[in-house]
């Protein structure tokens, strides 16, 4: 803490700076690894063929992208998921 009070303003902005990145470095860490667990828990359970390969490239593609979806967009993205984890579509009418 006392390395706080002789830092430039400049310094403790690049300290703040490098914070930021490593928590979203861990934070896309952890969600590979939880959604590996639930693909594991998943297999376990239900017996369900599911591939992972897919849903990390998924996921990776989704966290590069990071642009607003439309309702009908998320929509066909929760279908898609639904569909690889083996569930079926019903339609209310």
């Amino acid at each position: 803490m006392s390395e706080f009070w002789e830092m430039t303003p400049y310094e403790l902005n690049l300290t703040a700076e490098g914070y930021w990145e490593r928590q979203k470095i861990k934070q896309k860490s952890d969600q590979k690894q939880l959604t590996y667990q639930a693909y594991l828990i998943s297999r376990w359970v239900w017996n369900k063929d599911i591939k992972i390969e897919e849903i990390l490239e998924s996921i990776d593609e989704n966290q590069q992208e990071k642009k607003v979806m439309t309702d009908e967009q998320m929509l066909n993205q929760v279908k898609m998921l639904n569909s690889l984890f083996g569930g079926e579509v019903k339609e209310n009418s």
